[in-house]
């Protein structure tokens, strides 16, 4: 794959995400934590610099004043980590998501170091479940040459994700802010091609790990439930990509929405049932783990 990595050319065609981070604040890496039995660890993989036109309700003022309460640039960048996690229990390893891998260029591939600083080889990684297919989440699947970086590990992934991601009717179509995607996408899938499993809706991963389908910022787009005992966490993937302008605004939309109707609609669903249930959640986009308070229109992480 050989698309221009430049801030301006990234933003020129609306596609990934624009590199080189300016020097800004954000938010340590959250250490692991008990989901009963259940070790879940955040892995972090790099941060990437938001801007508002990435959510382009929140270019007037609004999202500017946000920002600027946050203590950034009226303008932006905002950022915002990029995230894996490793969840344990006895000697079972399991990987949710895997990073952007060197497919973003500089400043990300971070997801192998932490898995090491865990003690935890890449060989010991028994199956990954990947949220969706988009490249900050699916890259780290990749070695700099696109084979499997993951020797040993099935890939679990929803039914409607793999076909999306392989039709290439659908490819041909795909708004600009996606195309750049599906270069990832087909090289992931052709990497893991004799370990995929493919579930639909939601379904049982493993005891105590449910795939939870939350469609909209892609077809297949699933979050975890992880459960044991009393204790619950949902990471929800990519519902949010940015707390400090989509959890007041929850109908602020990305470019990378496949179908941004659908992507607030399940937002909103997931927020109010997160806030109803007293779910412990966390997210691919999201510096820490909290609760979902219902605040006026919006929503805050406590």
């Amino acid at each position: 794959m050989s698309f221009d990595l430049s801030r301006r050319g990234l933003l020129a065609a609306s596609a990934l995400l624009p590199l080189g981070l300016r020097s800004t604040k954000a938010a340590p890496v959250a250490g692991s934590y008990k989901v009963g039995t259940f070790t879940v660890t955040p892995l972090r993989d790099g941060l990437f610099p938001l801007e508002l036109s990435m959510i382009p309700a929140a270019e007037g003022q609004a999202g500017q004043d946000l920002l600027r309460e946050a203590g950034l640039p009226t303008k932006g960048p905002s950022p915002e980590p990029v995230n894996a996690f490793l969840i344990r229990r006895g000697e079972r390893h399991w990987l949710l998501d895997a990073g952007c891998g060197t497919v973003l260029g500089p400043g990300f591939n971070r997801v192998t170091a932490a898995l090491a600083a865990e003690g935890v080889r890449l060989d010991q990684v028994e199956t990954i479940l990947l949220s969706h297919l988009h490249a900050d989440h699916a890259g780290g699947l990749l070695t700099p040459s696109r084979l499997a970086r993951f020797a040993n590990a099935e890939l679990v992934l929803q039914e409607r994700e793999v076909a999306y991601w392989s039709d290439a009717g659908t490819q041909a179509s795909a708004p600009a802010a996606l195309s750049p995607m599906f270069d990832t996408a087909q090289a992931v899938l052709a990497a893991y091609a004799d370990r995929i499993r493919r579930v639909s809706g939601e379904a049982e991963l493993a005891p105590g790990i449910r795939a939870l389908p939350l469609p909209g910022h892609t077809p297949g787009h699933m979050g975890v439930l992880i459960a044991d005992g009393s204790e619950r966490l949902l990471i929800w993937g990519d519902i949010v990509h940015s707390q400090i302008l989509q959890m007041p605004h929850p109908d602020w939309t990305v470019i990378w929405d496949t179908d941004p109707a659908e992507a607030i609609a399940t937002r909103r669903h997931i927020l109010d049932r997160a806030a109803t249930e007293g779910l412990s959640v966390t997210g691919m986009h999201l510096a820490s783990r909290g609760r979902i308070k219902r605040t006026g229109a919006g929503y805050a992480l406590i």
